[in-house]
């Protein structure tokens, strides 16, 4: 079994969003000064964002932060596993082709520090969830199997066989 479940780390996820959201509105230089966020951005050669505490997009972008928390809380709750089975691939693949877009065309205005960083995270975390949800898939899978092999086999008849492998 794995150290995090996909819970857990779909809850960091949450709580990584809401962070966000809230440094957005109380101290954006915070986030832009961060020491992973200057390296992350020299490393990957994109310019280092400043924010100005009076900017009104920050507040748009705390909402917008706040409600992706939001719309992982909701399904979380619910223990809906078939929508994050779903819905976290296209999350990596979108955020790769972010940052695959930021590293090319250095010139956009998607490319700066902070971007990098978020999808940098997001590529991470949602990885690391689409793992475990699959290896939590494969268990729950083998463990249904296991404690209904004889009925199974009654119900199909000779068209199914379960074979146990060696883990």
């Amino acid at each position: 079994m794995q150290f995090l479940t996909a819970k857990t780390i779909l809850y960091a996820r949450v709580i990584f969003l809401l962070a966000i959201a809230f440094y957005l509105v109380k101290d954006p230089e915070f986030l832009s000064t961060s020491g992973f966020v200057v390296l992350l951005g020299q490393a990957m050669q994109v310019p280092i964002l400043h924010l100005d505490k009076t900017s009104p997009v920050l507040g748009i972008a705390s909402i917008a932060f706040g409600s992706l928390a939001v719309g992982d809380v909701i399904p979380l709750l619910a223990e809906n596993t078939v929508y994050f089975e779903s819905v976290v691939p296209i999350r990596v693949a979108g955020y790769f082709i972010l940052a695959g877009y930021v590293y090319i065309v250095p010139t956009s205005i998607f490319s700066n520090s902070l971007v990098v960083t978020f999808a940098f995270f997001e590529i991470w975390l949602n990885f690391l969830i689409y793992n475990n949800l699959r290896d939590e898939k494969y268990y729950n899978m083998k463990s249904f199997v296991e404690e209904n092999a004889e009925a199974i086999q009654r119900a199909q008849g000779e068209q199914v066989r379960v074979v146990e492998l060696d883990d």
